[in-house]
């Protein structure tokens, strides 16, 4: 609407005086001409030309819904009707392009329009050619047809229908032209109900959108359902086109769980993470020097335990968060970012489905450093879970770094746990005042979504061991509920987004979309099987 508001006002700056001080009596000659000129064509012109004109109007539009609103004043001429429908793209195809929702929602009838309409030109012009066939192929063949013997342009002409004053055929006319272009025009049409139910293309690779090669092409063809998660993050991220905002990375569906370790400054996060993975990762540090400026990205299952290298992509490309994150810093803080990130391997395999993240401790200063308080916040966000470390020793929770899960749910997006924990030094009236810092309701908190994590020393040796092996476990039930969130978010923005789709594509991203609320991110409905789908058809 702005472009077409500046578009009216440079013209209108170019128009004489007296043409700007007699707009409506400007506007109401040209309604009149206009009138004029549509009534001449009327009464000029057979029925078949309107038949055949309606029907180039149908096409380009791609519906009659809105024929009469946008093609009504291109009736004047086909050349007309042409250029505009070439020049404007929210015209051609209207509906495909912008009111999916609408034609989903009427799509037998339309369908139906569409073959009926496709019907009459295919055979309209076979009935035309072969007239012309029998005619080029007869003795008597008229001199003014005889140049389209074996020429190509034989397609697009019908049989003469008037003679010159010598008695002679005159030029045939190209009259089949328009049953070609609209015939693959409403090819085209149907060919846009159909492509719903093909899978893109590029969600076929191996990773749901990698190139394939010609083996990775020959393999598509046995069945597998390795590439499932990644295939419906592909069809997601096509739904969802034009949203960049809610696209997802490839491996947000599919990738590794990730699990983020946060709390005030010396609660043991670190500590913790190295006895989850049997020993401390390569770069972690411990009293007194913690890892309190650095935030670690762990990638196990690696075959080295060493910052990961600036090679091994494989690993490296499941800490990109870390450079995602960043680059919403650099939004927020005039073009800074958080130089301490740190990307380290690990050889621990029982975690190979996961990826730790190491975070700095909070301390209160960082409430005022832009850089500091937006990673932290940020990271929190898009982790997939989050175990707020909790030493209740000292126990007390800052008030700006409650605020990161003031509006999260406990047991969902993140869980508690009580680090150094012994029965005699536990205060649970002051944890709970605390905790009611993170909480927006009166909820108290409970042996649910919690884990106690004894001090490791002589007397508690034994049972910090259980801990470990509780928590251990607990990780890794995580699992599950992450990837329901995951389904979850993913439905609830195609819900949200679904009637606002569009492009020539829309009615195929609003169908995937319809297949994906319905079927693959129903938690509660079992996932349909596609009986086609090792050839990439979604029935």
């Amino acid at each position: 609407m702005a472009n077409d508001s500046i578009g009216f006002g440079i013209v209108q700056s170019f128009l004489p005086n007296i043409v700007r001080d007699n707009v409506d009596v400007i506007n109401f000659l040209l309604l009149l001409s206009y009138i004029l000129l549509f009534v001449n064509w009327l009464a000029t012109t057979d029925w078949v030309e309107k038949l055949h004109l309606f029907s180039g109007a149908i096409c380009a539009i791609g519906g009659v819904a809105y024929f009469s609103y946008l093609c009504f004043p291109l009736f004047i001429n086909c050349s007309l009707c042409l250029t505009t429908c070439i020049f404007s793209p929210r015209i051609v195809f209207y509906l495909h392009y912008s009111e999916a929702s609408f034609l989903a929602r009427h799509e037998a009838l339309f369908v139906a329009a569409w073959l009926a309409l496709f019907y009459y030109h295919c055979s309209t012009w076979n009935i035309n050619y072969k007239r012309v066939r029998q005619e080029l192929a007869s003795s008597t063949v008229a001199s003014s047809m005889r140049p389209f013997q074996g020429s190509i342009l034989r397609f697009l002409i019908v049989h003469p229908t008037t003679k010159s004053a010598s008695n002679q055929w005159n030029p045939p006319p190209f009259r089949n032209t328009v049953h070609v272009l609209l015939g693959l025009g409403y090819l085209f049409l149907i060919a846009l109900h159909i492509m719903p139910y093909i899978t893109p293309i590029h969600c076929l690779g191996p990773a749901g959108g990698d190139e394939l090669s010609y083996l990775g092409k020959l393999s598509l063809l046995l069945p597998t359902t390795s590439k499932g998660s990644a295939l419906l993050c592909c069809r997601y991220n096509y739904a969802m086109q034009g949203f960049e905002a809610h696209q997802m990375n490839r491996n947000y569906c599919s990738g590794r769980v990730r699990v983020a370790f946060a709390g005030s400054w010396s609660t043991g996060k670190t500590y913790l993470i190295g006895a989850l993975l049997g020993k401390n990762y390569s770069t972690a540090q411990s009293a007194p020097a913690p890892t309190t400026d650095k935030f670690v990205c762990i990638a196990a299952g690696a075959a080295y335990s060493d910052p990961i290298r600036s090679d091994d992509f494989e690993q490296r490309r499941h800490c990109e968060i870390m450079e995602h994150v960043n680059d919403v810093v650099r939004s927020e803080c005039g073009g800074r970012a958080m130089a301490n990130v740190l990307d380290v391997a690990d050889t621990n395999t029982e975690f190979g489905d996961f990826v730790f993240f190491d975070m700095p401790g909070w301390q209160t200063e960082y409430g005022s450093d832009c850089v500091y308080r937006t990673y932290f916040h940020q990271l929190i966000d898009k982790v997939d879970y989050t175990y707020v470390v909790w030493d209740v020793n000292h126990g007390k929770i800052e008030d700006d770094f409650a605020e990161f899960f003031r509006n999260k749910a406990r047991g969902t997006t993140y869980e508690l746990i009580y680090n150094r924990y012994t029965r005699d030094n536990v205060d649970m009236s002051f944890l709970n005042q605390q905790y009611s810092k993170m909480s927006n309701g009166q909820e108290i908190l409970s042996e649910m979504y919690t884990t106690k994590v004894h001090e490791n020393n002589t007397q508690h040796s034994a049972q910090f061991q259980e801990d470990i092996l509780h928590l251990r476990s607990k990780i890794k039930s995580v699992n599950q509920t992450v990837h329901d969130n995951r389904k979850k978010m993913m439905k609830e923005n195609l819900i949200m987004h679904r009637n606002k789709m569009r492009g020539i594509n829309s009615l195929r991203r609003l169908k995937i979309c319809d297949r994906l609320i319905d079927e693959d991110l129903n938690l509660h409905v079992k996932p349909r099987t596609y009986h086609w789908h090792w050839l990439g058809l979604e029935l």
